[in-house]
């Protein structure tokens, strides 16, 4: 069967429906439909730059087709490895983002903060990539209140995005945990208040699931404005991925969210992009080429097409 077992080969056909077992043309005719490619980011791997050979080979390997990284890694190799290219090249999986932190609270931070953004973007854009997944700084949220903050926010958010459209790059908005855009009220207020000719949206679904938001309103809110996606999963509980799961393991309803994505009018810059986040705390019960490969056994029981590469 395809190397799959009978638990998985059922949690499969319950994902693709009842046709595909009944009514296999029609199934296929549905798979065909889908038009998204689907990549992955490697912070499943880990964080630091010394993760990312073995993320590269491990996606490419699955038969994702792109990559996501870290501004600070593509530097890192950069000064001390050669650069992020020969690697991608060798391994035949192109880069499409880099995930990009700065300060949005602190004014006296904004000089340094954007020249580091527009140096990550740079070396990203000469490495290939297309989109900037921006993020705001992690703070401490204990009596955080983001109305405080809003004149700022934007007006630094605004600039920091067109610092990346000058670089010939898309950005793209991150919402996150733990930072100071996490839930759905904050989420709503910057994307109605940002300069969205500069700035768009590059949901996280899982984040928007574990910080108490609704992810598939919030998508279906932002839904002409997003050209990026972190495709997440999420359960809860200390289960070494921070309470992240593989895809199809967890409560966020990604069908309906890629259903949307799938009717946009036009593609999007950058590329949804199955994300699991590493917790070096607990021993996860998956390795990472095992947990990437049953999220992208969940997305090709939707029909998603994958090439999978002998690498190494």
């Amino acid at each position: 069967m395809n190397g799959y077992n009978r638990r998985d080969f059922v949690r499969l056909a319950g994902i693709a429906g009842a046709a595909a077992l009944v009514a296999p043309n029609l199934a296929f005719g549905e798979a065909k439909k889908r038009k998204l490619k689907i990549g992955a980011t490697g912070i499943l791997w880990g964080y630091n730059a010394s993760n990312l050979e073995q993320s590269v080979i491990d996606i490419s390997s699955l038969g994702y087709h792109g990559l996501e990284t870290f501004g600070n890694v593509i530097e890192d190799w950069d000064k001390n490895r050669g650069g992020i290219s020969p690697l991608l090249q060798k391994y035949q999986l192109p880069l499409i983002s880099a995930f990009c932190m700065t300060d949005i609270l602190d004014p006296a931070k904004k000089a340094a903060e954007m020249e580091k953004l527009t140096r990550w973007a740079k070396l990203l854009k000469a490495s290939g990539g297309k989109l900037v997944e921006y993020c705001a700084a992690s703070i401490n949220r204990k009596n955080y209140d983001y109305k405080e903050h809003k004149s700022y926010m934007i007006e630094s958010m605004n600039d920091y995005a067109k610092a990346v459209v000058n670089e010939g790059l898309v950005c793209a908005l991150h919402p996150h945990t733990g930072t100071a855009i996490e839930t759905e009220e904050e989420i709503n207020f910057v994307m109605n208040n940002v300069d969205t000719r500069y700035m768009k949206f590059g949901p996280d679904v899982g984040q928007i699931q574990k910080g108490g938001g609704d992810p598939v309103k919030v998508v279906k809110d932002f839904l002409p404005l997003i050209e990026h996606m972190h495709l997440k999963d999420y359960v809860g509980g200390d289960n070494g991925y921070l309470g992240y799961c593989p895809l199809g393991d967890g409560k966020v309803q990604l069908e309906t969210i890629l259903n949307m994505l799938e009717k946009r009018n036009k593609d999007m810059a950058g590329m949804v992009m199955f994300e699991l986040d590493y917790d070096g705390r607990i021993k996860p019960p998956y390795t990472p080429l095992e947990a990437a490969k049953r999220s992208r056994d969940y997305l090709a029981g939707l029909g998603y097409k994958f090439d999978e590469k002998k690498v190494g």
